[in-house]
Parts: C-alpha cells; sequence; structure tokens
C-alpha cells in the first residue's frame, strides 16, 4: 500500500510537530482509498490528550476522532489514518504505538530532532502477525 500527501499538507504535519516540540504531536489524515494507495485529502490536528509523559506518548482526542468522521462521511472520505510526532526518536513505530495500532489504518511518523524534522515514515498495522509493515510515502 502507498500513502499518498501533498507536499502542502506535509508541511502541516511538520509545523505542527514544530510547534509541539518537545511534546508529541497527533492528528488525522482524512482522504479515500484507489487500488493499492491511500490518497489523503486533508489533514486534521488533534489534541494529544495523554495524561502522561507526552514527550513520549499520544492519545488523540476523542471528540476530535468522532467529528472528523462525521465530517469526512459527508465528503465522501473516510478517516484513513493517524500522524504522530516522534521527538528526538526515528520515526519508527514504538511498542506502545504497536500496543494502541488500529488495524488498517496508516500511521504516518515524523521524527524531530533539534528542532527539525529529520525523517517521515508511514506504517500499517498487520493484526494477523501483531507488527507493522513500513508503506511507501508519495509526496505529490
Amino acid at each position: 500500500m502507498t500513502l499518498v500527501i501533498s507536499k502542502a499538507d506535509l508541511d502541516e504535519v511538520i509545523r505542527h510537530a514544530l510547534e509541539t516540540y518537545p511534546e508529541e504531536c497527533c492528528g488525522l489524515l482524512v482522504g479515500r482509498k484507489e487500488d493499492e494507495r491511500k490518497v489523503i485529502a486533508k489533514v486534521v490536528r488533534s489534541k494529544n490528550v495523554y495524561m502522561g509523559d507526552r514527550r513520549r506518548r499520544y492519545v488523540v482526542d476523542p471528540l476530535d476522532i468522532y467529528n472528523v468522521e462525521k465530517d469526512a462521511e459527508k465528503h465522501g472520505l473516510m478517516l484513513i489514518g493517524v500522524y504522530h510526532s516522534h521527538p528526538d526518536y526515528p520515526a519508527r513505530p514504538s511498542a506502545y504505538d504497536a500496543e494502541v495500532a488500529w488495524p488498517s489504518m496508516s500511521y504516518l511518523i515524523v521524527s524531530i530532532y533539534n528542532k527539525g524534522a529529520k525523517e517521515v515514515t508511514a506504517w500499517i498495522f498487520d493484526e494477523k502477525n501483531k507488527e507493522f509493515r513500513e508503506e511507501s510515502v508519495t509526496i505529490i
């Protein structure tokens, strides 16, 4: 599967990550599935409502998920994934990410080091094998 994102949307994700550094940011990816591609139509910021150390964990506000899914449906779109940042950590899923992952959702991760974006990756959780598989990212 390939995750397709516009440069403008990717820049928005990176901007969000830089603004919340050193804490993790999070948000939602709205779009549509086209054959073997997930095409992002828009990114929606969410508040990280994790109750502990937000430098290493995130929780997307459930109310944001509800509202975004409702709005997406009105426009013929769907929730296709989640984005979040890894401050001073590689753009690879953590053990915590695997614990809270939703099957079939794409996870776009941006690593931020010294207030700059270093790497962007995308992953999908394989429920059967209980592990992430990397997705390719196409920037348009």
